[in-house]
């Protein structure tokens, strides 16, 4: 018998993707006996409906597991019943909120001073029992007066929030939190009032809360590394980021939870962490790659982990960091005249064989020239397709595209043709493609990355058994030599990062915009790649 996994779902009259699941009966009965707005948005009376807010069917799938998981320890904590909450919980759960306020809100407190005071001011009228419709009330006394002032200034905020933080608990420690919160957010208003008059004073007020650690996080049975490592990439690729950096990332966990011998995520210290990077270092790792890969992809999934319940608390909160001087550097970055000639020329040469694909063979011939005339990262070029390139103010125009497949910066790029290409018949190979990406073949699903690897791999191989310097990057390196050539042809910096898709070295820079005018003009400018022997040289 096939199971059926779970998958996202389409919901008539929407273009979204959906989360669907039916509500176990025991769980029914409990929600029953539960005023609405203490519901989870999006339960229903028998079932589950929520929206995963994308068409694309790519993206629902990333985000269908982070929504699984938050019901499930729903589920769990709506069965386990009521849990009393200790002060320090109220007091870390206030401070949650708190921080949500006052930190970020702190740059754009949105705002004015004004309105910021007012803000601080309503929040104490609840405090003294006077807010909305309290004064109104007959026959209440003081303590009555103040709850009721406090439930509708705070009540629908306090619910919604622990909602969100999937905390089932009494009644006692909900009005505790109400207490608290209307304390914190006014601390939280008179902060924003400062921040919207320009006083930017360290917040010390923040100090005074603990760190938040939901009872059921530590208990629950899936918080293992392999099953943050797959959650965090879901996550990742949900929000953008590229899936092969997402990929990445996460294969530094698996790493390290197989070195770790365990797969406990509640068991991780930084010490263990310090002892792996030390590891590494007798193992021969960069210490620039473990600071910038390793360490890095840690802390940026522990902090996501530890935000949602994956472990007790980030161990990493203070970063791990390997000291060294580094490789030492023998030699320039970019290509040599001669290595740059002996790439290009191996490129020319390549021949179609019955054992490679069409576009890899394609990719070989191709991808090193139009590295060496843009200084693109070879996956870029990888990924290129057939309407990529067009005809624009009478120059042929490649757009390196973020739809079309991964790239770094997430932004679009526009790189003239340079004519050494175009006379070596680049465009008229362009024109005979079939539609669809130029150099690699989409997999199943229609996405390119998985096979963008596999070519990059076989062009480092490619390249490497012309180019036998380990000291220099066989892809990476046209990156170097491009920007290199051009200085020495007197290409303004400014243009070959925009050509290149390098950020501004300052924030004023940023102002200043490349037109594709001004890059044609600079392309014309580009002196060719010698060719001992060729009609194009």
């Amino acid at each position: 018998m096939v199971l059926r996994m779970p998958c996202p779902t389409k919901r008539k009259g929407s273009d979204n993707w959906y989360y669907r699941r039916t509500i176990p009966a025991d769980v029914q009965r409990i929600l029953a006996k539960l005023p609405r707005q203490k519901r989870p948005r999006g339960w229903y009376k028998t079932h589950i409906s929520i929206s995963l807010g994308t068409p694309d069917r790519a993206l629902a799938k990333a985000k269908y597991a982070e929504v699984s998981a938050r019901v499930e320890q729903q589920i769990k904590a709506l069965r386990e019943g009521p849990k009393p909450l200790s002060p320090k919980q109220v007091s870390a759960l206030s401070g949650l909120l708190y921080r949500a306020f006052a930190e970020r809100l702190e740059e754009d407190p949105v705002l004015t001073a004004d309105q910021w005071r007012d803000v601080a001011e309503a929040n104490r009228e609840a405090q003294r029992g006077g807010f909305g419709t309290a004064p109104l009330l007959i026959g209440l006394d003081e303590k009555a007066l103040r709850k009721h002032s406090l439930e509708q200034r705070f009540g629908k905020m306090v619910d919604a929030f622990l909602i969100q933080q999937q905390v089932v608990t009494d009644d006692a420690s909900r009005d505790r939190l109400l207490e608290y919160l209307s304390r914190d957010l006014t601390e939280a208003a008179e902060k924003l009032a400062r921040n919207a008059d320009g006083d930017y004073t360290t917040d010390g007020y923040a100090k005074r809360f603990p760190d938040w650690k939901s009872s059921g996080a530590a208990e629950a049975s899936n918080r293992t590394l392999t099953g943050l490592a797959e959650a965090w990439r879901q996550y990742a690729i949900a929000r953008m980021v590229s899936a092969r950096d997402a990929k990445r990332m996460s294969r530094v966990l698996l790493r390290f939870a197989q070195w770790l011998g365990h797969d406990d995520a509640k068991r991780v210290t930084r010490t263990d962490v310090v002892r792996w990077t030390d590891e590494r270092i007798k193992s021969g790792i960069k210490a620039s790659t473990i600071n910038k890969t390793d360490t890095a992809a840690l802390r940026t999934i522990f902090k996501w982990g530890a935000e949602r319940g994956w472990l007790n608390a980030n161990p990493l909160v203070q970063n791990v960091r390997v000291e060294s001087r580094g490789k030492p550097t023998v030699r320039e970055k970019y290509f040599s005249t001669a290595e740059a000639t002996a790439i290009l020329s191996a490129a020319l040469a390549v021949k179609p064989t019955q054992r490679e694909k069409p576009t890899t063979t394609e990719a070989k011939r191709w991808v090193p020239w139009l590295c060496a005339y843009s200084g693109s990262r070879v996956s870029e070029m990888i990924q290129l397709r057939k309407k990529d390139i067009r005809r624009e103010q009478g120059a042929w125009i490649i757009r390196l595209d973020p739809q079309a497949g991964s790239i770094k910066t997430n932004e679009f790029r526009d790189i003239p043709v340079h004519e050494h290409l175009l006379a070596l018949g680049f465009m008229e190979f362009v024109k005979v493609a079939p539609d669809g990406p130029l150099f690699v073949e989409a997999a199943r699903d229609g996405t390119v990355a998985g096979p963008t690897e596999g070519v990059y791999s076989r062009l480092r191989k490619f390249v490497r058994n012309v180019v036998h310097d380990p000291n220099v990057q066989p892809n990476h390196a046209w990156r170097y030599t491009f920007k290199t050539v051009g200085l020495d042809a007197g290409i303004e910096e400014i243009v070959l990062d925009a050509i290149c898709g390098h950020r501004p070295s300052y924030k004023g820079r940023d102002y200043t915009k490349v037109t594709l005018k001004k890059r044609i003009e600079a392309m014309s400018r580009y002196p060719r790649y010698p060719l001992p022997g060729s009609d194009t040289d």
